[in-house]
């Protein structure tokens, strides 16, 4: 073999090879720094910025005399002073005048003047579930710039961009008009709960640091409508066109999906379509990105050629209109990436040069965190720079497409078109299935780590979905475009858009349904993310480290090993019991991590989305590395303590659910049953055993020196309702005791305080910290330590309660204000802590 040869095989790597990539690095490490390392590492901006100064000027000097090595490396050290000014700026400063100035922690009526900034989304009301105890109507958001806020009869100058909420439906407003909207304004709410999705960091990297919601569309009123050369009014008119086009033209089946694949609308698709998409790990089909810019670049590159328009015109119309559609579509870090690598090829196609791909996924990155920085630490974003990194690497290294050596050419010669277009298909199919295999593989550890989702039938059904995507999407886009003006045509291109993704839905909801086509696990650690991802890049852009392919195979899988034993290994020791409160708003969810290893739930639920409560529940879980429940007990069949329960069922392998004997009773339930019996027929479905428990019963643990005892309600419950008849668990360890007594109240508290006292430690108050409950003689009767009142921000509701359990000695601890509290019992005592500071 050649030198040459090898050399091509392993191409050493040189800063001017790929120049933007090191300027990428370097703002990426920028960026990082300040987010982590900011608070204590640099004082401000002001010492970023002079960081950037000196290393810029060291580097001039030091190219003045020759070292341009050295030069280079402190001209990188600029890029990452200036990508860590950048970000604490976006990150940190807030203006005088700022909204979230004016923004109290808990929302509170407000008065204010905007502009809105974004177009109009709806979502529909979701099905009636009887797991919801508000049901739940239609929604409206947009974006807004506020520019004036109400105090009494004075307007105040401010500024800040915001979410408006709407519930119900609001009409005919565009980007541009000036609103007045009466609502609820407060800071954005942060995360509290570990493992919870954090919502306020996902907006303040849009620099939104505040919430505004109304309760109605007459809360809005246009008193100035934009001007009518305004770009956004364009824009807005033009996506609410192609909505228009494609639901009349696909149907109202598909045209939900069409919608999504084509404009990024996910408003108007079903959570039960979403939860599939997201089972499969397909959820990618429904962003847009490089495929709907790509495919739409050539489509207009084809078809202008067909005509026998110059490449000059080519290239001004393939650009324009890519320009034209990210504008449209919202310039989400997706749409940016792959509008800068097809605006950058098209430039490349001008200039008569061959475009570095890793240059161009680059040139990329730079745009997406010049305009937010944030966006490094955004899932999204990660994986679809990843994604598109592995296929760039496959390329490179010829495993999605080789090319043909002389003997495959010369029996290719001697085929016939019938047979030379099958094995064409053959081939890209194999392609095609490679190619999502090794991304799917590479992407799976990040996947995990946000998502906590293994998804091994998405690389199964994506080789087949992708022409049935592409063939929508180019359909689609003509229903957009040639469509307005040869309807015969958008009717034919509809149909097509329309069977397509009717295959797409089917086949990836029959996915969903597989039994091993997804499992749900606790995601790596943050260290172990970085350690994998930076020995693959230098492995991919030094391939001169010759890493033999059964080692590189070999240290893979033991560092995968160590990571799932990191996950799996948690630091409760045999000799302690872990108690969680955790937030869940008004509702209850208990998590007990008993010595030994076993996991109990006192409840699950909340008085919202039962989504969101197996959501707060599964992520705490999952941040504790635990993937399965011992047992459930649910105190009583109010919907607020057990509507989490079905989503856990999917997620984790539950031991036993307990109940009440009364249940499952109507006559404790006021003859409703349709909720419990929902649950019921959940739970039957998972092939969970449900057990029933009553006073004096004991649950069965591992460690014989924890005592779980059944203190309430008797056999055949007392007289009233279920929340009378809650089921009052003592837990006992270590000589402390944790009361948990759910919604109790008369005539069942009474009952209960009819026994002789019982001094306790930790105390869940009853009914969350309800007056009905009796909190004086409860207080007097348990005597404890602690008292946590889960329920929601309406803080003052838990006044009297918590008065009385501080006046018999207690600490009160609300979750709305703490966060999760935590408590760890051992040898020592107990120890409490609060999630928030």
């Amino acid at each position: 073999m050649s030198t040459k040869s090898k050399q091509d095989r392993s191409p050493v790597f040189s800063p001017s090879s790929w120049p933007l990539l090191l300027v990428a690095i370097s703002l990426i490490m920028g960026i990082s720094a300040d987010r982590f390392l900011g608070d204590w590492l640099i004082s401000g901006p002001l010492t970023w910025w002079l960081i950037a100064v000196v290393a810029t000027s060291a580097a001039m000097t030091l190219l003045n005399f020759g070292r341009s090595q050295i030069s280079m490396v402190a001209l990188l050290l600029a890029v990452v002073a200036l990508g860590g000014a950048w970000h604490h700026f976006r990150w940190n400063t807030i203006g005088q005048d700022e909204l979230v100035r004016f923004a109290p922690a808990v929302a509170t009526p407000v008065c204010l003047e905007a502009i809105v900034t974004s177009p109009l989304q709806h979502s529909p009301a979701p099905p009636s579930n009887p797991l919801r105890a508000i049901p739940a109507d239609s929604q409206s958001q947009l974006l807004v710039e506020v520019t004036r806020i109400r105090d009494g009869t004075n307007w105040h100058d401010t500024s800040g961009e915001t979410r408006l909420r709407i519930n119900g439906t609001l009409r005919e407003i565009s980007p541009g008009d000036r609103i007045i909207v009466f609502g609820q304004l407060g800071k954005s709410r942060p995360v509290l709960n570990p493992g919870q999705y954090d919502y306020a960091a996902a907006e303040r990297s849009g620099g939104r640091l505040c919430e505004l919601f109304t309760g109605s569309p007459e809360c809005v009123t246009v008193v100035q409508n934009g001007g009518s050369f305004s770009p956004g009014r364009w824009l807005a008119a033009i996506g609410n066109r192609c909505q228009a086009q494609i639901a009349r033209y696909v149907g109202s089946s598909s045209g939900p999906i069409a919608q999504a694949l084509l404009l990024g609308t996910r408003s108007e698709l079903s959570d039960d379509t979403l939860k599939s998409f997201m089972k499969t790990g397909t959820i990618h089909l429904l962003v847009v990105s490089g495929l709907h810019v790509g495919l739409l670049a050539g489509a207009v590159w084809l078809l202008l050629g067909a005509f026998q328009v110059s490449q000059r015109w080519c290239l001004v119309l393939s650009a324009a209109l890519v320009i034209l559609y990210a504008a449209v579509v919202g310039a989400g870090p997706p749409v940016v990436r792959a509008s800068v690598l097809v605006l950058t090829t098209l430039l490349a196609i001008a200039g008569s040069r061959r475009a570095s791909a890793i240059n161009l996924l680059a040139a990329s990155a730079l745009v997406v965190l010049a305009l937010s920085p944030s966006e490094l630490f955004r899932g999204g974003t990660q994986l679809s720079f990843l994604g598109v990194a592995v296929v760039v690497g496959c390329a490179k290294t010829g495993l999605i497409q080789g090319t043909p050596d002389p003997l495959q050419r010369m029996i290719a010669s001697y085929m016939s078109w019938q047979e030379l277009t099958i094995r064409w298909l053959a081939s890209r199919f194999k392609s095609l299935a490679i190619a999502s295999f090794l991304v799917w593989l590479f992407v799976a550890p990040l996947v995990l780590y946000h998502f906590n989702i293994i998804s091994p039938s998405g690389f199964l059904i994506t080789p087949v979905l992708w022409p049935f995507v592409a063939l929508a999407l180019i359909a689609g886009l003509g229903i957009c475009t040639v469509g307005f003006v040869f309807p015969p045509v958008a009717w034919l291109l509809g149909k097509i858009c329309g069977a397509c993704l009717y295959v797409t839905e089917g086949t990836v909801a029959w996915a969903s349904q597989l039994p091993a086509g997804h499992t749900y696990a606790p995601g790596p650690t943050l260290w172990w993310l970085a350690v994998f991802y930076g020995a693959l890049g230098l492995i991919a852009i030094f391939p001169q480290l010759q890493v033999h392919r059964k080692l590189l195979v070999a240290a893979a899988a033991l560092w995968v090993a160590v990571g799932f034993g990191v996950s799996a290994w948690q630091a409760t020791r045999s000799d302690e019991l872990r108690c969680t409160f955790l937030a869940v708003g008004h509702g209850t969810c208990v998590v007990l991590e008993l010595p030994g290893g076993q996991t109990m739930l006192y409840d699950a639920g909340s008085l919202g989305s039962p989504e969101s409560a197996a959501n707060t529940v599964s992520g705490f879980l999952w941040s504790r590395g635990i993937t399965h429940i011992d047992a459930i007990v649910v105190s009583h069949a109010d919907v607020d303590h057990y509507n989490g329960v079905p989503g856990l069922l999917e997620r984790f392998e539950v031991g036993a659910i307990y109940v009440s004997p009364l249940m499952f009773d109507p006559w404790a339930n006021d003859g409703d049953l349709t909720a419990p019996n929902l649950l019921k027929q959940k739970v039957l479905e998972a092939d969970v055993p449900l057990r029933e428990v009553w006073m004096n019963d004991r649950l069965s643990v591992a460690n014989t020196a924890v005592t779980i005892e059944i203190l309430h309600p008797p056999r055949y419950g007392v007289p009233g309702r279920d929340n009378a008849n809650s089921i009052l668990l003592s837990v006992e360890f270590s000589g402390a005791r944790i009361l948990l007594p759910g919604d109790l109240e008369s005539p069942g508290i009474e009952t209960v305080m009819a026994e002789p006292p019982l001094d306790t430690d930790i105390l869940l108050a009853p009914h969350h910290g309800s007056r009905f409950s009796d909190p004086p003689g409860f207080a007097a009767w348990c005597s404890p330590e602690w008292a946590v009142m889960s329920g929601g921000s309406s803080i003052d509701a838990t006044s009297f309660a918590s008065t009385s359990y501080r006046t018999e000695g207690a600490e009160i601890l609300h979750t709305a204000q703490t966060g999760a509290v935590e408590f760890v019992i051992g040898p020592g005592g107990i120890s409490q802590r609060n999630y928030l500071p």
